[in-house]
């Protein structure tokens, strides 16, 4: 179970973290979107121990005699110098090295949580549409657009709007896959970026037309200025980490530098909507090339997986002790934490991060006043997982395709349902559209911009702070206390910056 961080010293949580790591490995089938780089030298992980020379531990592993053996990085503060090569032998050699704890294979996963979109017909423009939207008696939503944002609403934005605080400033990074650096609806609040994908710019390019990145960003920051959308904290400063690959793919360190990068430029809160199943068990890693049994490697939970945790582990600690809240996606695949145990979602599961559950409603595009908190049907949960829940969408199988007209927007019932925002790009004629999308990758941004809202009300407070005040402010839904589906409860911004 994870707990709140205490101040204690970096060196005494490594060690709490050593302890607790679990060696119950058990059987698992490979896990879901496991997968490297095709014929690509594979990444290796080593980790350092605390306070040595990592020059001299570079020099010593330089000389190893791997072939094709290439330094990436070297990363003091957080104990990693991460390597390629193809070399089957390495890390066992690697591991003599003096001040050496471990080397692991550098995992290349599918982050992309699976998540329904759908992309409406209406483009950004600054001509305005006529609409019938409804508006908030304390703050009218006045973006012609943020009717269908029933999100807004469910965390009670307009009423923290209406108290003065809209995210003033406050840097929340966005770690994810590229974005639409050029959309209006987030251009003004973006201050910083960065990739830290080979071979890939920030600017997103994928083929499937949905930047998932601007939609997260577009929720957290989308603009409050009478066009399209508004963000649950409109005057956050975004700063976007590209840590994955148009496709949705990434190397694990991957992870770790944009939280080490993010910290570092000053963000407040870090959104991580990306998750990897993890195993808790031994599997082999074919390095993308499953006819080509020379550069498989067996990834072993002890060796290999447990000494990711730790890595990861690491980086959130690192972000916590330095004053940044640290929320993620708690996954989309309906499984229960309280009792799996082949598997665990990270970053979500990992030291110091806010896992946030997804709700919803069901039916909101026939009645309005429909409840908002219902759990999503796709939503990890776990009264040992998460802490709070966030408005992501909901649906049932099967959808319902009955069409219905909400404001003068004509869509199937089911899509409503949905979270309504940005991200959504037509390369040829150069035109963005405004969409839908259903996953915690959703729920998460609501809650990363409820905590930008609680910073703007108190710029000098910390993690544990802001974790407190979650924990005061949210609605207590589901079994009375903490509950399975939403953790401490769901995040209210009126609430937090009472």
């Amino acid at each position: 179970m994870k707990k709140n961080l205490l101040p204690f010293s970096f060196p005494v949580l490594l060690l709490l973290l050593l302890a607790s790591c679990s060696k119950d490995a058990q059987e698992v089938k490979l896990a879901k979107g496991l997968t490297t780089t095709p014929k690509q030298d594979r990444g290796f992980l080593i980790l350092t121990e605390q306070n040595v020379d990592q020059n001299k531990i570079a020099e010593a592993i330089s000389n190893l005699g791997a072939k094709r053996f290439v330094f990436k990085e070297a990363n003091k503060e957080l104990g990693f110098i991460r390597v390629q090569t193809p070399d089957p032998s390495f890390p066992e050699k690697a591991r003599k090295v003096a001040g050496v704890q471990s080397v692991s294979v550098d995992l290349v996963l599918n982050w992309r949580l699976p998540e329904r979109n759908f992309r409406s017909s209406i483009p950004y423009s600054t001509s305005k549409p006529v609409v019938n939207a409804k508006s908030s008696a304390s703050a009218p939503l006045t973006d012609p657009y943020s009717f269908l944002q029933w999100g807004l609403q469910a965390v009670h934005a307009p009423e923290a709007w209406a108290k003065g605080y809209k995210g003033g400033g406050v840097k929340v990074a966005v770690l994810d896959g590229g974005f639409l650096l050029n959309n209006p609806e987030i251009k003004p609040n973006i201050i910083l970026t960065h990739s830290f994908v080979e071979g890939e710019e920030v600017q997103y390019h994928g083929e499937e037309g949905f930047s998932h990145g601007s939609h997260v960003a577009g929720t957290i920051a989308a603009v409050k200025d009478s066009n399209g959308v508004a963000g649950v904290a409109p005057e956050a400063k975004l700063i976007l980490v590209k840590v994955l690959s148009d496709a949705g793919t990434g190397a694990f360190s991957s992870i770790l530098d944009g939280i080490f990068y993010a910290t570092n430029h000053g963000a407040k809160v870090i959104n991580m909507s990306l998750g990897g199943e993890l195993p808790l068990k031994t599997f082999v890693d074919d390095n993308g090339t499953p006819d080509d049994p020379s550069d498989d490697y067996v990834v072993e939970y002890d060796r290999d997986v447990r000494e990711l945790i730790t890595a990861i582990n690491r980086a959130t600690l690192y972000a916590t002790l330095n004053g940044t809240t640290v929320i993620a996606a708690a996954g989309n695949d309906g499984y229960n934490y309280d009792v799996e145990k082949r598997f665990i979602t990270y970053p979500a599961a990992a030291l110091g991060v806010l896992a946030i559950s997804s709700s919803g409603p069901l039916g909101w595009g026939i009645n309005q006043d429909t409840s908002l908190y219902l759990p999503s049907i796709f939503t990890n949960y776990g009264k040992n997982f998460i802490h709070y829940a966030a408005p992501g969408g909901n649906y049932t199988l099967p959808p319902n395709t009955t069409v219905v007209d909400v404001g003068g927007i004509i869509n199937y019932e089911y899509v409503f349902d949905f979270v309504f925002n940005i991200g959504y790009w037509d390369e040829a004629s150069n035109t963005y559209y405004y969409g839908w999308a259903a996953g915690t990758s959703m729920a998460s941004p609501h809650a990363a911009a409820v905590a930008a809202l609680i910073y703007n009300k108190y710029p000098h407070a910390n993690p544990l702070l802001v974790d407190l005040i979650l924990k005061a402010s949210s609605t207590d839904y589901g079994t009375p206390g903490k509950d399975k589906y939403f953790g401490d409860g769901e995040v209210n911004a009126a609430k937090a910056v009472r």
